[in-house]
């Protein structure tokens, strides 16, 4: 702990001289009426969220005021003598944009001066990236669970796993994929800094409270140089605290007693009661202020999530998060600022599902607990034309899942985990036991110089570098080291294991410089980056296993590197032009490559002293249902009958982990190509967009993405030999008539796998979408979006196995969920429509709704075979010999959330609003999940549904 402390304080000192992410900013040039730049101009700035900030206008007219804080009543002042001065209020400023002003000033004998309110630049005229800002008005005012993956669910393009339902699934993490990208290159940030989880790539490592934040960016395309990967990017902007004190409290409660029911008969009769709300309160509070005007200011924020549930199947799943931060923000001279940020969040949740409800039983799920902290230290310093900033960032995040069942025992005598796998999957039994503490310091300098009149040109020129490094440390443990898996009543396969603790460690380097720049109408962006990521194992000890010790021994490892790092070059070009000059009528073309993020990918495949295992034939001779070793065999491939000596690795049903001829050796039996490397996600894109009236933009984009250079298993049949396959070790080993389609298999079972690189295989994404959006003015605001979209993955010869070749080739990309409460949900939809909107009517009447519309999720048709050397694989349905993945699918999608609310003027500050919320407003009951295996007797049931319809009422005061 010692070490850690000593580090950070380390950090921040270099932090305290260095150079990241610029939050918004008001820029522009100031010309005379016939268009010639104005140099001398003084530009005033002035904002409740900030100090006043003075620049005087450049030799080619030219003006920027950098990383300011969201908000929207900023003030700007033009005046030059001989001028009409002008004033530009109530400019609002959105993290991560530009609002560019051209001003033209007018001549004047007299002192006159132009006030202009209201009118901000609606279209970003310097930068690339499509994606949406959720402002507090959005946040607070629509009819929403206030979550991140709900606001998700309203972005354009966005695809999510799950529906949430007035907070029906506020207590667990989402999956979520944006516009043909890996959800796994997914990042978080809170103010700009990276706080994403790098055990689990793409997801967040704690619920941070959306509703104690000023406004959510979600950016889904055209990422910015300083985003290594293509995938959706969340930024949290924190509030900030001014020079008057405000605040806010906010308590929203819904009951059981103000919900609906919409189970259909077909489930009732399987003994389904309907899933929905029990309760759910949502309270908390904002305040901050001055500490010195104009010099120091407090924020700080505390929320609570109090979640309970109702599952289809009838049980319970409560949750309770609590989320708080603390910030500080110090103008220390006229150019020099910097914050600090603390935030704390923890979850506690009784009745936590691995595979859903439905699936498994009420006694086979965790409790979970564990904090995690985020520290963010930040200093910023302007040098004439060169911005610097720096940022150190430590997440501390840690959790644990407990089984409702408690801890195994000593003597291994409480229940098994036991898993039918086939025909109905159904888990009983006690589940594993988890836990993980996981901490990461990111620091990055970032600068930006502006140069102006450079070969015929202003140019803002971007640069960087990055520093991670994070450390998982984690455990998994089963009763009795093992679990029982039942593919049919007379083969139950006892999968023996040894305990699983692992210690990783990864680092990731990074550099990036971008040029944008500006020739009149058109600006260019030209920037590159480079990114090298290495992670390996270090101080791990396993015990021995209690079954097969001779092939599962106890194991030390000290450390062990696999010599290999991703190393990735990432070019990006844009160009934009402003078609009438005014900001109004914009084209944009993009061009781009994306990395990957790889976590602990490497390390993990590698590690000598990892996850073992041995998949035996369990027959319960004596039938009292406890596993003995005289009871466990491995299977003659001849007759299929379990009768081998468990000793003789020929007869298990799978293994792997360690080499069993030589099973205590510390050296990894899978192998990784030294040329092995980041995926690669290509983009290119096109945008026009036009300024309709004021406020209101429309927005027409079309993408083509292919994503590329997989990973590519090969089996090591020789660990002496290092000897990989080729396709000479498969063949046809037989057909299945149910499904009308044939299966392969191996010659040798592999002894371990070599990682490389699959150079053909593509994925391609293809879309065209309209975006509407309207900011809020003259009583109304609106975002609305509809997309069209092809996702599809294409086979061009990588990889050995023909099982379900054609099946997949020319299907679409469907990413499955799984380990985060829910499983067998496909997530892929053709179409989406997605509308937002509020309108203020008179008497402080305000009325809002939120809408989605999307083509149903896939559902893939199967039954399970075995196959030898290989295991239990899901064969897919090949009936009419045509069939593709994405063929059949859930019903179409579509959920109305609705909003009344009343506004109290208090003060000219301070308001009390009440409000009503109806929650799938049609109650729908529209099916999310359902089974696919042709030979289960519950196919084709649906297992997951939208909950029903649920009312909220809530109060907020703001001052």
């Amino acid at each position: 702990m010692k070490k850690t402390y000593s580090l950070l304080l380390f950090l921040l000192l270099m932090a305290a001289f260095s150079f990241a992410q610029e939050y918004g900013s008001i820029k522009g040039t100031v010309t005379d009426p016939e268009g010639v730049p104005l140099p001398g101009v003084t530009v005033t700035l002035t904002g409740s969220k900030t100090a006043p900030r003075t620049v005087i206008t450049s030799e080619r007219g030219n003006f920027r005021f950098l990383n300011l804080p969201v908000a929207n009543d900023y003030t700007v002042k033009f005046e030059l003598v001989g001028f009409k001065s002008i004033v530009r209020e109530k400019q609002v400023v959105s993290y991560g944009r530009d609002i560019i002003l051209d001003v033209s000033m007018e001549p004047a004998k007299l002192e006159e001066s132009i006030t202009v309110v209201g009118q901000t630049p609606v279209i970003d005229t310097k930068r690339t990236q499509v994606g949406v800002n959720i402002t507090e008005e959005m946040i607070m005012s629509l009819p929403t669970s206030r979550n991140p993956w709900v606001m998700l669910a309203l972005a354009p393009g966005v695809m999510i796993d799950r529906e949430d339902v007035g907070g029906s699934d506020a207590g667990q993490q989402s999956a979520y994929y944006g516009h043909g990208s890996s959800g796994a290159d997914n990042t978080w940030n809170v103010d700009g800094a990276n706080i994403t989880d790098y055990s689990a790539l793409g997801a967040a490592p704690a619920y941070l409270n959306l509703a104690s934040y000023e406004e959510l960016q979600i950016n889904y395309g055209n990422n910015d140089i300083r985003s290594q990967t293509g995938g959706v990017q969340l930024n949290f902007i924190s509030k900030r605290g001014g020079n008057a004190f405000s605040g806010t409290f906010y308590l929203d409660a819904e009951d059981k007693a103000w919900q609906s029911e919409n189970i259909p008969s077909e489930l009732k009769a399987v003994g389904y009661t309907g899933a929905g709300i029990n309760k759910v309160y949502l309270y908390g509070a904002t305040f901050g202020g001055p500490i010195i005007r104009d010099r120091a200011w407090f924020m700080g924020s505390w929320g609570i999530q109090d979640i309970g549930t109702k599952t289809l199947a009838g049980t319970t799943d409560n949750t309770w998060l609590q989320s708080g931060y603390a910030r500080l923000d110090f103008q220390l001279t006229s150019s020099t600022r910097s914050n600090l940020f603390l935030e704390y969040d923890s979850k506690l949740k009784w009745g936590r599902t691995a595979w859903g409800a439905t699936v498994q039983a009420p006694e086979t799920v965790w409790n979970q607990t564990g904090p995690t902290y985020v520290l963010k230290g930040e200093v910023e310093q302007m040098f004439g034309n060169l911005f610097l900033n720096a940022k150190v960032i430590y997440t501390h995040n840690t959790f644990y899942l407990e089984p409702v069942l408690g801890k195994r025992t000593a003597d291994g005598s409480g229940p098994y985990m036991y898993v039918v796998q086939a025909p109905d999957f159904y888990a009983s039994g006690n589940i594993s036991d988890y836990g993980t503490v996981r901490p990461t310091v990111n620091v990055n300098f970032n600068g930006n110089y502006f140069a102006e009149n450079v070969l015929g040109g202003d140019h803002e020129i971007r640069f960087g570098v990055d520093y991670m490094q994070s450390t998982v440390t984690s455990y998994s443990l089963y009763e009795a080291n093992l679990s029982l898996n039942e593919y049919a009543p007379d083969w139950i396969e006892a999968w023996v294991l040894r305990d699983w603790y692992i210690n990783l460690w990864l680092a990731r380097y990074s550099a990036f410089v971008q040029d944008t720049i500006s020739f009149g109408k058109l600006a260019v962006n030209f920037g590159i980056r480079y990114d090298v990521e290495h992670s390996k194992c270090k101080d791990e000890y396993q015990p021995a296993s209690p079954w097969l010790p001779q092939y599962l021994p106890e194991l030390s490892l000290p450390e062990y590197d696999p010599s290999v790092e991703w190393k990735t070059f990432s070019p990006r070009i844009s160009l934009i032009y402003d078609i009438t000059g005014n900001g109004k009528n914009v084209i944009k073309l993009n061009a781009a490559r994306y990395s990957s993020q790889s976590g602990y990918d490497m390390a993990y495949f590698v590690n000598p002293v990892g996850w073992a295992e041995i998949d035996l034939r369990w027959v319960d001779l004596n039938s009292d249902g406890r596993v003995t070793s005289n009871e466990l065999f491995g299977t003659d491939w001849d007759t299929g009958e379990p009768t081998v000596s468990p000793t003789d690795p020929d007869g298990w049903s799978w293994y792997g982990g360690f080499d069993p001829a030589n099973p205590t050796a510390i050296t990894p039996v899978n192998k990784i190509d030294p040329n092995y490397n980041s995926p690669w996600l290509d983009e290119l894109s096109a945008s026009f967009e036009r300024e309709i009236v004021t406020d209101f933009v429309a927005r027409l984009e079309v993408f083509y993405k292919r994503r590329h250079r997989f990973v590519w298993d090969k089996g090591i049949l020789d660990l002496t030999t290092n000897q990989i396959e080729d396709q000479t070790n498969w063949y046809l080993a037989g057909h299945d008539d149910t499904v009308n389609a044939d299966y392969w298999t191996r010659h040798v079972r592999p002894a371990g796998t070599y990682r490389t690189l699959a150079n053909n295989n593509y994925e391609q994404y293809i879309a065209a979408e309209l975006v509407l959006k309207k900011r809020l003015s003259n009583r109304w605001m609106m975002d609305g979006s509809f997309t069209y979209s092809d996702w599809s993955w294409h086979y061009k010869g990588d990889g050995y196995d023909e099982t379900n070749r054609n099946y997949y080739d020319g299907g679409v990309v469907a990413p499955q969920s799984g380990g985060s409460g829910i499983t067998n949900v496909y997530v892929n939809s053709r179409w989406m429509g997605k509308m937002s909107a509020l309108y203020q009517f008179p008497y402080g009447i305000n009325g809002s709704f939120t809408l989605i519309a999307r083509d149903g999720y896939v559902v893939p048709q199967f039954v399970s075979v075995y196959r030898s050397r290989i295991g239990w694989t899901n064969l897919c349905d090949q009936r009419n010999g045509n069939e593709k993945f994405g063929d059949v699918r859930l019903p179409s999608f579509f959920e109305l959330n609705l909003r009344v609310e009343k506004v109290f003027n208090i003060s000219e500050t301070s308001t009390v609003t009440i409000a009503a919320d109806a929650f799938n407003a049609l109650n729908a009951n529209t099916s999310l999940s359902k089974v696919g295996n042709l030979l289960a007797s519950n196919y084709d049931l649906t297992n997951r549904i939208v909950n029903p319809r649920v009312f909220r009422f809530g109060i907020r005061f703001n001052f």
